[in-house]
């Protein structure tokens, strides 16, 4: 099944409604049947469950967030990332840190990135490179942190969540299909624009660091790490990643042209 754009699903919703008085009075006169009256729900559901790799991640996200509720901390500390652990036995808390979040809100927005970007990434991928952009950004990324804790910071604070994972597939997103247009901020924006907007916070939260809890090293790693997942995919990855990689540039030069003559 072809997984819709943003932009189709909105149009095509906005139709439904508008035709839902005239529905209802074909319902009355026998001409349409009361299925046809929540179409809307009908393509709503089909619009979540469309992109099967994103959504199976998002459930999975969940079901482990809600299983750990119950969790002792004692239990949860051996499942978190510490820096230390990386060339140690406990290297597999790379992995197994990136399914928890510290709290709903955590585990809210991350999911919703997740949703908007993972959608974008297994519209054009597929379903298998989705998954490998997905672990691979989400473990490339816990080995950047880890090393730059380790070897600059010096410190041994764990870290935990999905972030480093979806920061890849922003990254894989604004290379493979900048100008896919996403209502994130309800207004539509090409998706390359909110990754710079990302990119930007989290820049600036590295060169101006305050205590907001965001493992800003694990997004930067997120973010470095789909220019070896993509080259790893092969060469006709290799070919979309430059092309988009030179389409952002662009885009980015032209709207700072634009910003800094109107000033």
């Amino acid at each position: 099944q072809k997984i819709q754009s943003e932009t189709k699903f909105i149009g095509k919703l906005l139709l439904n409604i508008i035709k839902t008085p005239f529905t209802f009075i074909l319902i009355l006169f026998k001409k349409k049947k009361f299925k046809d009256l929540v179409q809307p729900l009908n393509d709503f559901w089909r619009f979540l469950i469309e992109p099967k790799v994103t959504f199976t991640l998002i459930i999975l996200n969940i079901f482990i967030f809600i299983i750990s509720l119950f969790l002792s901390e004692q239990v949860l500390s051996q499942l978190l990332n510490y820096p230390s652990d990386l060339f140690t036995s406990r290297s597999y808390s790379l992995l197994t840190a990136g399914f928890l979040h510290a709290n709903l809100t955590h585990l809210l927005g991350n999911m919703l990135a997740l949703f908007i970007f993972g959608r974008v990434v297994e519209q054009k991928l597929g379903a298998l490179k989705t998954i490998f952009i997905y672990l691979g950004a989400l473990l490339l990324s816990g080995i950047f942190t880890s090393l730059i804790n380790s070897l600059i910071l010096h410190n041994n604070i764990p870290g935990l969540g999905a972030s480093g994972a979806i920061m890849g597939l922003i990254a894989a997103a604004i290379l493979l299909n900048p100008f896919y247009l996403t209502y994130e901020a309800i207004i539509p924006l090409p998706i390359m624009v909110v990754g710079w907007l990302t990119i930007y916070a989290d820049i600036s939260g590295i060169l101006n660091p305050i205590e907001d809890g965001i493992g800003h090293f694990a997004h930067l790693g997120g973010f470095l790490s789909v220019g070896i997942l993509l080259y790893l995919l092969g060469i006709d990855e290799r070919t979309k990643m430059k092309k988009g990689l030179f389409i952002n540039i662009i885009s980015f030069i032209v709207i700072a042209a634009i910003y800094f003559f109107l000033l």
